[in-house]
């Protein structure tokens, strides 16, 4: 138990170091260039670390992991590769609203970082691990994770676009520097997420992770940190 213990927090002292050091960088203007590619970094870490953690393994929980991220990279690719033009107005891009991705997520298929099946899978699969035990219903869980992540999708809009992850395309007039983001966003965001935390409570697998729920608060206090330092 003691040893069980003590890994764990090894594991949360490496992320928060990781997350830190990434945060120095990604607000220095000397190594800001360097730190970008981290955003991709720091995905994987937290993937691994999860995939570390995780303390059952059956086929039905290796297909939960195989099928979200699947999902979420799917439902992005439609998105992005939806978006048409007609004289440099931008509309379509479905479910989400007319976007295209940047560099900073790494390789991409189908105009779409392979990583942002990545983030969906770690996304769902902290929240639902961090909601667990909680006294409720499977669809207030659902619900209750889909309203934490729409808050995470809120904050992160904020740096997407600083840190080339992401640029919508939506304007208010054809002379307009503002991309406002569209509300389906949102909507879109609430109901992907509230489909696929149902799907992970109902999933006949065995997902427990000690250290799942520090990773979502560790990434998500880090994009905070990005905006107000």
């Amino acid at each position: 138990m003691e040893k069980s213990k003590g890994r764990l927090i090894n594991g949360i002292v490496i992320l928060v170091a990781l997350h830190v050091i990434a945060l120095w960088g990604l607000k220095s203007e000397l190594t800001m260039d360097f730190f970008f590619p981290y955003i991709a970094v720091q995905l994987i870490s937290c993937f691994v670390f999860l995939i570390y953690f995780q303390e059952h393994w059956n086929v039905n929980a290796v297909l939960f992991l195989f099928f979200t991220f699947c999902a979420g990279f799917t439902i992005q690719a439609i998105g992005v590769n939806t978006v048409s033009s007609i004289n440099n107005i931008f509309y379509g891009g479905y479910p989400f609203g007319p976007f295209e991705y940047g560099v900073a997520l790494g390789p991409k298929i189908f105009n779409t970082p392979v990583l942002i099946g990545l983030n969906w899978l770690i996304l769902i699969y902290s929240m639902g691990i961090l909601l667990k035990n909680l006294p409720y219903s499977k669809v207030q869980k659902s619900l209750l994770g889909s309203l934490m992540l729409l808050l995470y999708d809120i904050v992160l809009e904020a740096m997407a676009k600083r840190n080339e992850m992401w640029y919508w395309r939506t304007k208010l007039d054809p002379s307009s520097n503002i991309n406002p983001i569209p509300l389906q966003n949102y909507a879109s965001w609430f109901l992907i997420s509230f489909l696929l935390l149902l799907y992970f409570y109902n999933a006949k697998a065995k997902l427990r992770n000690p250290i799942a729920p520090a990773v979502f608060i560790i990434m998500f206090f880090f994009i905070v940190a990005i905006q107000i330092l």
